[in-house]
């Protein structure tokens, strides 16, 4: 019993710490603030290696890429992102939330089923679950 304390105490220490837990992993996004984008189709594909970290993916209508570093923990700052230019109609107001939200990002916590992205305060602000 007392080695099965360690060792779920071991897990969960691997799993909040963005330095020592490899992100890497497509994702599909389904919330964004309070919004429920799980119809839409937003991914999300970070690439962790030799201290170069890359985000890219496909907000609802044009592609997206750029980079992050983790600060400490899981603190991150992320890059601007790079978009395509493609004319959105109906999902225009979606992509721009996604965008704006993204922005945001202060902090990554790994989750049993893919990840949840903070703001500065510590209010989930993105909710992607791995593929």
């Amino acid at each position: 019993m007392k080695n099965l304390k360690y060792i779920l105490m071991l897990s969960l220490f691997a799993m909040v710490s963005c330095k020592d837990a490899d992100l890497s992993g497509d994702y599909d996004v389904v919330m964004v603030g309070e919004n429920d984008y799980s119809e839409y189709d937003i991914t999300m594909n970070i690439t962790m290696s030799d201290g170069e970290n890359k985000i890219s993916g496909k907000s609802a209508c044009n592609s997206y890429f750029g980079s992050f570093e983790v600060v400490d923990g899981n603190q991150v700052n992320l890059s601007p992102m790079g978009m395509t230019k493609m004319m959105c109609g109906e999902t225009d107001g979606i992509e721009r939330d996604y965008h704006k939200h993204l922005g945001l990002v202060k902090e990554v916590n790994p989750t049993s089923d893919g990840l949840e992205l903070l703001d500065e305060n510590g209010t989930v602000i993105i909710t992607a679950i791995k593929k």
